[in-house]
């Protein structure tokens, strides 16, 4: 997709948006890729109620761009980003998340990202455990229930339980997932980009705080005092994904066999975040 659809709705008003230039920019921007279905929603949320670290949302996802640049009155992706680090400027943090397959639609060239966000801290968050990813992202697609937050316990079980098992499916997002990270790993290695490596199975072992802490630590920031967190995101995943999940496993063992083979100095690489935490 051309980038300047993302734009085309913005009733541009110049007036505006050169006020909006007349403030600081931020100048210390990170960036957490990631991957769906690794806990980035709860990262999100925890972030932004420090309201230090700025918001950490996917501000540059194709599906919320069109709503976002309205908002930021920004009629192209320079203008976009120039209101961004100003609008979303907290005590003089930026930060955002972003997946390979997110930059790849919106930024023609990487050297465009780079410009703007190649410089700062940046994080990598996945998870471990591949299999039970793409079943979540499965279910997530196929039920369109995506979060706790935004759904009842009713729904929660009527998705649960309308999701059948289908190994074709699972796979198709499992590499999908996969492709991400290998463009992820690619991309690092030819910028030189030096990522925290964290995974869905640590982040969830860390209160709010802990999380925060970590988050801190990597953008060299003092310890933030401690708060309370509130948040209504938890986990969907049930003993029918775990079911699942060894069933694909054994279904599809060769092909599994490759996939943890090639993930596996990934996965090595992966930091003690639980550790950093304290």
């Amino acid at each position: 997709m051309n980038n300047s659809l993302y734009f085309r709705e913005v009733q541009f008003d110049p007036v505006v948006y050169e006020r909006v230039l007349q403030k600081p920019a931020a100048d210390l921007r990170y960036v957490i890729y990631f991957t769906p279905r690794s806990g980035s929603s709860w990262l999100t949320d925890v972030l932004s109620q420090t309201r230090r670290l700025s918001e950490a949302n996917e501000a540059f996802n194709p599906n919320f761009i069109p709503n976002i640049a309205q908002v930021c009155n920004a009629s192209n992706l320079e203008q976009y980003i120039n209101v961004l680090i100003r609008r979303h400027n907290y005590h003089g943090v930026y930060g955002f998340e972003i997946t390979m397959h997110q930059l790849e639609a919106v930024f023609p060239r990487a050297a465009l990202f780079l410009e703007h966000f190649g410089s700062g801290p940046c994080f990598w968050l996945i998870r471990r455990d591949i299999v039970a990813q793409a079943i979540s992202l499965a279910k997530m697609v196929s039920t369109n229930v995506a979060h706790t937050a935004h759904a009842s316990e009713e729904e929660r079980q009527a998705s649960d339980q309308s999701f059948a098992y289908d190994a074709k499916l699972i796979r198709r997002w499992l590499l999908h997932i996969l492709s991400a990270e290998r463009k992820n790993e690619e991309f690092f290695e030819r910028h030189g980009l030096e990522p925290l490596r964290m995974c869905y199975e640590q982040t969830t072992l860390l209160s709010a705080q802990q999380m925060v802490n970590v988050v801190t630590r990597h953008l060299r920031l003092p310890d933030l005092p401690p708060m309370e967190f509130k948040s209504s995101h938890g986990k969907l995943g049930t003993s029918r994904n775990t079911e699942f999940a060894e069933r694909f496993r054994m279904d599809e063992a060769t092909f599994m066999a490759a996939v943890d083979a090639e993930r596996a100095p990934w996965l090595a690489r992966l930091h003690d975040i639980v550790e950093t935490s304290y």
